[in-house]
C-alpha cells in the first residue's frame, strides 16, 4: 500500500505507475488532480500524473477503483485499474532483420499497439501476418530467382520448401501453428495464447538474425581459418 498526496488529498493506494506509459522511462510520477465519481459497486478516482523527465513532460491519467465490502462500505485502498494514454512501445528488432523485412517491422509495431489498446482479438491475427512477412522475406533473400513462387505460397509450404536453416523452420512451424489458431473459430492449441505466439515469433527472428550474420561472415572470410 502506498499514499498518494495529490492536492492535499491523501489517497491510499495499491501501486503507484513507475513508468511513463508515453515516454516509456522508469519515474516517480508527479500527481497534478484528482477526480472521483461514485459507481453502484464502489468509487472510482482518477489521479492525473505528469511524467518528470524533461523530454516528457506530458500528463497522463492512473484510474483507481475502491471496492465495498458486504456492508457496502468503502474498502481503504484504491486498487490501479488502468493508465492512459499510451504511447505503445515498439518492438526492439535487430538491424540485420529490419533490413530483410521492412514489412516484418511496420506489422510487428501494428499488432503491438493492438495488444497494448487492449485489442487482443485482432492482436493475434496481426502477429501472425507479421510473422509470414518475415518468414517470406527471408526465404526471398535466400532465393530470389523464386521470389514469386515463395510470395504466392501458403506460409507452411513456404517454410517446408524454402527453409534451411532447422532452427528457422521449426521455430517457424510452431509459430505458423498458433497463429492459425488466432484466425481460427475453434482453437487446437487451446493450452496455448498469443505469449506463446509472441515468444515463438521472437525465437524466429533471432535465428534468422544468426543466419544472416553467419552468412554474412561467411561470405567475408570464406570460412578459412
Amino acid at each position: 500500500m502506498e499514499t498518494l498526496s495529490v492536492n492535499g488529498n491523501n489517497i491510499q493506494v495499491d501501486s503507484v505507475p513507475d513508468e511513463c506509459p508515453l515516454c516509456h522511462h522508469k519515474i516517480v510520477p508527479e500527481g497534478v488532480s484528482t477526480h472521483m465519481f461514485q459507481t453502484a459497486n464502489g468509487l472510482s478516482q482518477e489521479v492525473i500524473f505528469s511524467c518528470p523527465q524533461k523530454q516528457c513532460g506530458r500528463a497522463f491519467i492512473a484510474r483507481y477503483f475502491r471496492s465495498m465490502d458486504a456492508q457496502r462500505r468503502l474498502l481503504p485502498v484504491a486498487k490501479l485499474q488502468g493508465i492512459g494514454p499510451k504511447n505503445p512501445k515498439q518492438p526492439e528488432i535487430p538491424q540485420e532483420v529490419k533490413t530483410v523485412s521492412p514489412l516484418y517491422v511496420e506489422v510487428s509495431g501494428q499488432a503491438v499497439a493492438a495488444e497494448a489498446y487492449g485489442l487482443d482479438q485482432i492482436a493475434g491475427v496481426g502477429f501472425r501476418k507479421a510473422l509470414e512477412f518475415l518468414v517470406k522475406d527471408f526465404c526471398v533473400s535466400k532465393n530470389p530467382g523464386k521470389a514469386e513462387e515463395i510470395k504466392k505460397s501458403l506460409l507452411g509450404t513456404c517454410i517446408s520448401e524454402f527453409v534451411d536453416d532447422t532452427n528457422v523452420k521449426q521455430c517457424a512451424k510452431l509459430a505458423t501453428w498458433l497463429g492459425n489458431d488466432e484466425t481460427h473459430y475453434v482453437r487446437k492449441w487451446e493450452e496455448k495464447d498469443i505469449r506463446d505466439l509472441k515468444i515463438l515469433i521472437r525465437l524466429t527472428e533471432s535465428w534468422i538474425q544468426n543466419s544472416i550474420l553467419t552468412d554474412k561472415y561467411l561470405r567475408e572470410m570464406g570460412g578459412g581459418a
